[in-house]
């Protein structure tokens, strides 16, 4: 039995591929369909996050609403962690978890820190989107907290400007065809880790915060939603997010998003196991958009259906594509 046969019993078999992709195209569609746009949309919520906070008498509860806005732009970049995101480490600046309360308290009741180069002094476990939603909801940003939020933004910006003029850079890069497939076998390999690190690390409950919630963005209620924007991350990956799609099938109906894993296996002709992708990656997608951490049962399923994605993409890896896997974590690890 094939991988598209272990998927579905019965699936409809398209009757023509998609043209032929190159190695090359697919890396550029990738980077022009998601990595450059998430990078983008990452960098104007931190700037509006950071520009808020830079406001003395701005709403509390308005820095609150920015920051979910750039969490989540966060969480669907990061999906899959490649190019500049990973080669810089973007994670432990931005995203360490979980965060250390008792050390940003030190920090606030000393008001050392009030300029961004200052941060270099301060661990990871106290800087990032996790300590200043702890900031943000276990602080009404009396004291020093308010101006500790603000360096805390000013450097998760400073490090979006990076991310988006590094993946602008890769976009621009001229690269032979071998090069380029080995390229897009490293990405292959950073999705489905990004698969499995979603199921093993996200959806599960960390008390090592101790005085911060055991799930993550569980301060700011966003557990949910944090699944969502990194399943989302990764469906772009597998088969183009829903605006790439929309537009794919405007400008030619029936093709898929250039540069998706969809895009290469129809492209070489794996048409049922093109298929197959796309009914893994639509239930894991939805399996996710329902599981709450309240739930377990609903938590449980979202797990199994990350799996089988997983499960799919490596044996396409080491049946159909011959690509040899491997795996970076995010932060550099």
């Amino acid at each position: 039995m094939d991988i598209a046969q272990a998927a579905t019993k019965t699936i409809a078999t398209p009757k023509v591929a998609a043209p032929y992709i190159s190695a090359g195209q697919m890396v550029q569609g990738l980077l022009t369909q998601h990595l450059q746009p998430s990078a983008a949309a990452l960098q104007q919520a931190a700037q509006a996050l950071a520009q808020s906070l830079a406001q003395a008498k701005a709403p509390w509860a308005q820095h609150r609403t920015l920051w979910v806005a750039t969490m989540l732009a966060w969480e669907r970049l990061a999906a899959v962690a490649v190019g500049p995101l990973l080669e810089r480490r973007s994670a432990r600046a931005i995203d360490f978890w979980p965060t250390r309360p008792a050390q940003i308290q030190r920090l606030l009741e000393s008001g050392s820190v009030t300029r961004v180069q200052q941060l270099d002094t301060v661990g990871a476990t106290a800087r990032g989107l996790p300590a200043l939603e702890w900031l943000l909801w276990k602080t009404d940003g009396s004291g020093h907290a308010a101006a500790y939020a603000s360096v805390l933004a000013q450097q998760v910006l400073a490090e979006s400007d990076a991310l988006q003029t590094g993946y602008q850079t890769l976009a621009n890069t001229e690269r032979e065809e071998e090069d380029a497939w080995t390229l897009y076998g490293e990405w292959f390999g950073q999705a489905v880790g990004g698969l499995d690190q979603l199921r093993i690390k996200k959806m599960v409950p960390d008390t090592r915060g101790k005085d911060s919630a055991p799930w993550v963005r569980g301060l700011s209620g966003q557990t949910a939603a944090c699944w969502q924007a990194q399943a989302q991350g990764l469906q772009a990956f597998l088969i183009g997010s829903p605006a790439a799609q929309a537009a794919a099938q405007t400008a030619t109906p029936g093709w898929p998003v250039a540069g998706s894993l969809h895009s290469l296996l129809l492209g070489r002709g794996h048409l049922r196991d093109g298929l197959a992708l796309q009914e893994r990656s639509a239930a894991m997608l939805r399996a996710v958009q329902s599981a709450r951490p309240g739930n377990p049962a609903s938590v449980r399923a979202a797990q199994a259906a990350l799996a089988q994605a997983s499960a799919l993409a490596n044996g396409l890896a080491s049946d159909v594509l011959t690509i040899t896997m491997g795996f970076t974590d995010a932060d550099g690890d």
